[in-house]
């Protein structure tokens, strides 16, 4: 059997996506505990919700891209490592979910959808974190 060569930052990355992934088709908003609303469901905030997403799949495709189709990708995109391109897309993912529950609600709650993603977008920022770590050299 061949060794595989998902690290654990990978691992994190790939849960990470996925939840986010799945997160985004379950309610992300609520009106008054009934009318709910995805990520995807085409309302005045339907650019911004599907960042986070779109952050998480780029991650966990370029993860699992490199680690089980083993396909060779350049080491630098746009003069930037894939650890930085990580810790960029975690960053971005998951400071937008965190605003999200700063932002005034306006009488609408946080549905299961927006929890999981929020927990997504932190594995993200954590893997990312953790796959920098990894690739530094030791003192």
């Amino acid at each position: 059997m061949a060794e595989s060569k998902v690290t654990p930052a990978g691992i994190v990355i790939l849960v990470g996506g996925v939840v986010v992934l799945v997160g985004s088709f379950l309610d992300f908003y609520k009106f008054g505990g009934s009318i709910g609303f995805s990520a995807w469901s085409g309302d005045p905030y339907f650019p911004i919700t599907i960042i986070p997403v779109l952050c998480g799949l780029a991650m966990a495709l370029q993860v699992g891209l490199t680690s089980f189709a083993n396909v060779n990708l350049p080491d630098r995109v746009l003069g930037l490592g894939w650890n930085q391109i990580h810790l960029a897309l975690g960053f971005q993912a998951a400071i937008m979910m965190i605003l999200w529950i700063l932002m005034d609600k306006g009488g609408f709650d946080m549905g299961i959808g927006f929890w999981l993603m929020l927990l997504g977008s932190i594995a993200l920022i954590v893997g990312a974190f953790l796959r920098d770590r990894e690739s530094a050299p030791a003192a």
